[in-house]
């Protein structure tokens, strides 16, 4: 349209003519108009909240820094901590210019296949090299050293949080995590008499709901409607087994399987393990198993047998109903 217009001489004075170039003009004073910054990518954002960090610790004498950053249902959490050479702890607020970065950040990571993680943990050096780990399938916990205790915000979120968290940021189903699925919600768990005591013992309560949950999610994953072969009810198990302990242990810090350890063998369950006390139970399990001992195998020995009978014993029970 412009080049017909423009292309005869005769109109070239006319209104429509001068009508007609403007847009070009236009286009002309745009082209040099200053552009609009970008939104930073989602490396350039991770750096950006390393940076951060580490003006926030200044020169302290610390040698890692580990920040943990969660959000379920636009409620966030945050926890920031240092270790010096000689290994001392230390905490550290954290300011709200890091949350706003949290925010971007996991907005900025949001997938429409695998939605958007629940918490991530970033962790620097005194050197300034990070490395940053992002959870889209476990629960935060505010406690790092127990899921069993509150931390510094007191309650963590419940199922109806997560449900709302997965509504305003979709997946697709198959990662969606098994327990927070429509079908997988948790029914009282079956414990022998030999058991029922943990009932009322430190931790195993919240054992106990974690292997009922899990429970209900996999025979809802497996779509069972009739009976099971013994292997497929061996394979169930171990893959109860191992949910409930990436979802109740692996996460924290070994004072928790140590704890539950030690309720269990009080309660004559289980057998006191030698050099259990040398444990550190300040270290992360699977920090822990990076150089496990004699004693820190026993000790997940006993325990993961103790949860695995009370697995067996709730699918045998379930199946049965």
């Amino acid at each position: 349209m412009d080049t017909d217009v423009t292309s005869d001489p005769a109109a070239a004075d006319s209104p429509a003519a001068t009508a007609a170039t403007t847009p070009t003009a236009a286009a002309k004073a745009a082209a040099t108009a200053p552009t609009p910054p970008t939104e930073p990518t989602w490396p350039e954002l991770q750096s950006e909240m390393a940076a951060a960090v580490a003006r926030v610790l200044g020169d302290e004498g610390w040698a890692e820094g580990t920040l943990f950053w969660a959000e379920v249902d636009s409620v966030a959490s945050e926890r920031l901590e240092t270790v010096d050479a000689t290994g001392v702890a230390r905490e550290h607020d954290v300011p709200e210019s890091i949350d706003a970065l949290g925010r971007r950040l996991r907005d900025a990571m949001t997938d429409p296949d695998k939605g958007a993680w629940f918490s991530m943990t970033l962790t620097l050096a005194s050197g300034g090299s990070f490395t940053s780990r992002f959870n889209y399938d476990r629960r935060v916990y505010d406690n790092p050293a127990s899921p069993f205790a509150p931390g510094q915000l007191g309650d963590v979120p419940d199922d109806d949080a997560y449900a709302r968290d997965l509504a305003r940021h979709p997946r697709s189903p198959r990662y969606v995590p098994l327990w927070a699925r429509p079908r997988a919600a948790s029914t009282d768990v079956v414990v022998s008499g030999l058991y029922e005591p943990l009932r009322t013992a430190w931790g195993w309560p919240g054992v106990l709901a974690g292997v009922a949950q899990q429970t209900t999610a996999a025979l809802a994953a497996a779509g069972h409607d009739g009976p099971l072969g013994a292997s497929q009810v061996d394979a169930l198990g171990q893959q109860v087994l191992s949910a409930v302990v990436a979802d109740v242990l692996e996460p924290h810090r070994l004072a928790t399987l140590l704890r539950l350890h030690a309720e269990a063998v009080a309660l004559r369950l289980l057998p006191d393990v030698p050099d259990s006390e040398t444990l550190d139970a300040d270290e992360t399990l699977v920090a822990a198993r990076a150089h496990s001992t004699p004693a820190l195998l026993a000790v997940e020995a006993g325990v993961y047998g103790v949860i695995g009978d009370l697995v067996r014993s709730n699918l045998t029970a379930r199946l049965r109903g």
